[in-house]
């Protein structure tokens, strides 16, 4: 099986091109921005709008698309943004219909949704990660085997983004106080990136459509998450109320993998607390903290 990789030089573009399964070793990778040293890396022009030109005369099995324009937060994503994102989509999904290629597997996100049954979309990225998931429905009505991932919280190996578990990891690893907004009672579904890639191997070996959600076996909410954390680096850090409200205060995400199960044997293969483990290995590592 031949498979497209976008977003290669990416955080779980990263993470897939070095731990997918061996019998995926068929793997072109790609990118718009900075180039992969691997010679199966091709750097397509911005927003993948060359790929039909470079790739004519590949035939592609599978499109895994991990590519996308990020904002810092939701209130940065511009309509612009929006509609890059949209045409980014709109290029890959001309070449799978005309490459007739047999399986497409898209990263969406919850995003800024609090009721993802009611899709109540709250920005433009949000947008335009479900509207990603309608080109995935248009593939699947012309014979493609389509499916979107919505993927909460995504953490792992290769992941450098300032999230509020970066920071807690790498404040524990220096013994520096943990900062908690509010009561620290705000959640969230953590998901590592292991699962995912268990997940993508998983649809990769049966036919099927739809959009699932790929998450982690439960929340867990600021205040356990800095306690696991101090326990896990046998930090000397203390958890520091600051006194500052947390907006989002009463946030708590109610995900399910029940679907995603059902139609293909879909369960966290890493428990929270393993993969984090192995993450605070590799970001200790990686950042060279020895404290």
């Amino acid at each position: 099986m031949k498979i497209l990789l976008t977003g290669s030089n990416g955080f779980l573009g990263t993470y897939i091109r070095y731990n997918i399964n061996g019998k995926y070793k068929n793997l072109i990778l790609c990118g718009t921005t900075s180039e992969v040293k691997d010679k199966n890396f091709i750097k397509f022009a911005s927003l993948y709008k060359d790929i039909d030109k470079l790739l004519e005369n590949e035939n592609i099995d599978c499109i895994i698309h991990s590519a996308a324009i990020i904002p810092k937060n939701f209130e940065d994503a511009t309509y612009d943004l929006f509609v890059n994102n949209t045409e980014m989509m709109k290029n890959l999904y001309e070449f799978a219909i005309k490459k007739h290629i047999k399986k497409f597997i898209y990263f969406s996100s919850f995003g800024s949704m609090s009721n993802p049954a009611l899709l109540d979309v709250g920005d433009y990225y949000t947008m335009s990660k479900i509207v990603g998931e309608h080109f995935c429905s248009m593939m699947s009505k012309k014979g493609i085997y389509a499916v979107s991932f919505r993927i909460s919280a995504p953490f792992g190996e290769y992941s450098k983004a300032k999230t509020v578990l970066n920071i807690f990891i790498d404040r524990a690893l220096r013994n520096q106080d943990l900062i908690i907004y509010g009561t620290g009672s705000r959640e969230q579904n953590f998901t590592y990136a292991g699962n995912i890639l268990y997940a993508i191997e998983l649809v990769l070996t049966k036919d099927i459509n739809g959009t699932y959600e790929i998450v982690g076996e439960k929340s867990i909410s600021m205040l356990e998450l800095a306690k696991l954390i101090i326990k896990l680096t046998n930090s000397k850090s203390k958890i520091v109320f600051s006194g500052i409200e947390d907006p989002q205060e009463n946030y708590r995400p109610r995900y399910s993998f029940e679907k995603a199960f059902k139609d293909f044997g879909y369960y966290p293969k890493y428990r929270f607390e393993e993969a984090l483990e192995r993450y605070i290995r590799w970001y200790k590592n990686e950042n060279s903290i020895n404290i």
